[in-house]
């Protein structure tokens, strides 16, 4: 008998009705339709490309991560070359203006990201967003079998994967 070591479960945050609700949205069978490659979809790959953008969130942290230590690192050295009047103070403080510019945009770029995680409309594509990209940031990101059996989500990961680029054509 195997136990359940799953850290959360879908169930522990929605009620069984809300949860069978939305399991009977989800349509069943018929022929797969790719997302990553299908050109006659009707925005394209609009679907794919939205799931690429919450994708990006991981990157967009590290990355304003590493401006904030670079930001640090400068206001050190522009301090220190003030102190001791050194002739590169300029070349220090433009450094710092572009690096607190490029520190702006990652913010801002992140700040969107989430805005359009809060609008996403159904409580599970919420959660499987939430859990696939802004989640554990230090991990890869899950695969969507590794997502559904993660949350316990009573789908295949290909099902769920439909399922929520769907719903991220129709948001469009």
């Amino acid at each position: 008998m195997e136990r359940n070591n799953r850290n959360k479960d879908i169930l522990d945050t929605m009620d069984i009705y809300a949860y069978v609700a939305e399991l009977m949205k989800i349509p069943t069978g018929g022929p797969i339709k790719r997302y990553n490659r299908d050109e006659s979809a009707p925005h394209g790959n609009s679907a794919c490309t939205k799931a690429r953008e919450f994708g990006s969130y991981r990157s967009l942290c590290m990355r304003e991560k590493s401006s904030r230590r670079r930001i640090r690192e400068l206001l050190l050295q522009t301090a220190k070359a003030e102190k001791q009047s050194l002739p590169r103070l300029p070349l220090l403080r433009a450094a710092l203006r572009e690096e607190t510019v490029r520190l702006a945009d990652l913010t801002l770029r992140r700040r969107r990201l989430e805005e359009r995680r809060d609008a996403l409309s159904g409580t599970l594509v919420k959660m499987v967003v939430q859990h696939r990209y802004f989640e554990d940031l230090d991990r890869r990101i899950p695969t969507w079998h590794e997502t559904a059996a993660d949350l316990g989500i009573a789908l295949s990961g290909d099902e769920l994967r439909r399922y929520v680029c769907k719903c991220f054509e129709e948001q469009l």
